[in-house]
C-alpha cells in the first residue's frame, strides 16, 4: 500500500503490465491553455477526487480550466448539454467522461469537426469509436476479477450473491460486473441477482432492501462503485444482516471510514486524483505537439481493513484542499 500511495502522490502511474514510468512535468506554453473538463458529476467523492487531481495540476502549470459536471451519473442529458456548452467557450482539449459512451458519439464528433482533441477519462468510448486522442482510465475487468477474489477470500463454493450494476450504459460499471460474475460462477457461487443501481447510494439501498424481502440468504454482495456498496450495506445493516460479505470499487473515503468500522469488507481502490492531474497534462502534451500513449491504464488495489487507514489520510489531505 505504500509504494501504491506513494504512487498517487509522487505522480507516477502504473499500465496494466505492471511497468512504472516516471513522467517530467510538461511545459508551460506561452500563452495560457484552456482546457473544458465534463465530468459524470461532481456530487461524489471520486469525481471529486479526480476534479481535484485537475484542478492542482490546472494551478501548477497555468492552465484555464472550465470544470463542470451535472448533478447525478444518470443526467445524461445534462452532461451532454455541458460538453456543447464548453465547446463554445474556446477550449483548446477536451477532458471528457461519458455517462453512456454510445450516446456521447454526436457530442464528440462535434469536437472533432472545430478541430477540439478529445482525452476521454475514466469510462472508454465504444470500440467502433475511435475519433479521441487519449484514454486515461482503470482496467475495469481487472478490478472486478480482483473484486471477485475479495468475495472468495471470505465465502464457500455455493455461497449466494448479489451483484450491483450501475447504469446498462455505462462501460466502465459492465465491465467490472461481467468479470466479477464469470469468476464466481466458476468458483461455484450462485449470482442470485443482477440489479442496475445507476451507482446512486438511495437506490442501491432500494434495491437491496427489496431483494431482503425476496430472499434472505445472501451471502456477499459486489457493488461497481462505493456508492452502491454503501446504499446495499445500509439495508443489510438495517436487517442485522452483519454477516454478508460486501466490497466495492473506488476507494472513497466514506467506504475507508465504513471499512475501518468493520462494515464494508473491502473497496477497489482506483487512482482518481492521479487520472485528473495525467488528463491536464496530457492536454499541454497535446497542444504543444507532443506524441503521448493512445492508452493509459491504472491498476486498483484491494483495501481492507488491513491498510484504509493510509489511503484514507491520503484523500483526506486532498479533499481538505478542495
Amino acid at each position: 500500500m505504500k509504494r501504491f500511495l506513494a504512487g498517487m502522490a509522487t505522480g507516477f502511474w502504473v499500465l496494466l503490465a505492471g511497468t512504472v514510468f516516471a513522467k517530467a512535468a510538461p511545459e508551460v506554453p506561452d500563452t495560457q491553455v484552456r482546457v473544458g473538463m465534463v465530468l459524470k458529476t461532481l456530487n461524489s467523492q471520486y469525481w471529486r477526487t479526480l476534479a481535484a487531481g485537475a484542478r492542482d495540476a490546472a494551478k501548477a502549470h497555468q492552465v484555464d480550466l472550465i470544470l463542470l459536471g451535472p448533478p447525478a451519473e444518470d443526467a445524461v442529458e445534462e452532461q451532454l448539454a455541458l460538453v456543447r456548452e464548453v465547446l463554445d467557450q474556446g477550449i483548446q482539449v477536451l477532458v471528457f467522461s461519458p455517462s453512456q459512451p454510445v450516446r456521447a458519439v454526436p457530442v464528440l464528433m462535434e469536437a472533432k469537426q472545430r478541430g477540439i482533441p478529445v482525452i476521454v477519462v475514466d469510462t472508454a468510448m465504444p470500440d467502433t469509436f475511435q475519433d479521441y486522442a487519449v484514454f486515461i482510465g482503470t482496467a475495469n475487468g481487472v478490478a472486478g476479477r480482483q473484486g471477485a477474489q475479495g468475495l472468495l477470500e471470505k465465502l464457500n463454493p455455493g455461497a449466494r450473491v448479489a451483484l450491483m450494476d450501475g447504469d446498462p450504459g455505462n462501460t466502465t460499471t459492465g465491465e467490472r460486473i461481467r468479470a466479477a460474475e464469470e469468476v464466481l460462477r466458476a468458483a461455484g457461487l450462485t449470482i442470485v441477482a443482477r440489479e442496475a443501481a445507476y451507482s446512486d447510494r438511495e437506490r442501491a439501498y432500494r434495491i437491496m432492501q427489496n431483494l431482503l424481502q425476496e430472499r434472505s440468504d445472501i451471502d456477499g454482495v459486489f457493488a461497481a462503485n462505493d456508492e452502491m456498496a454503501l446504499g446495499a450495506l445500509r439495508a443489510l445493516q438495517q436487517q442485522g444482516r452483519h454477516d454478508v460479505t460486501v466490497i466495492g470499487v473506488d476507494g472513497t473515503a466514506d467506504a475507508l471510514h465504513s471499512i475501518l468500522r468493520g462494515e464494508l469488507y473491502g473497496s477497489l481502490a482506483q487512482k482518481p486524483y492521479e487520472m485528473g492531474r495525467l488528463s491536464i497534462e496530457g492536454a499541454l502534451d497535446l497542444v504543444a505537439g507532443r506524441v503521448r500513449e493512445r492508452q493509459i491504464l491504472n491498476s486498483t488495489e484491494l483495501v481492507t481493513i488491513a491498510n484504509a487507514q493510509e489511503l484514507l489520510n491520503f484523500l483526506s489531505a486532498i479533499l481538505g484542499k478542495h
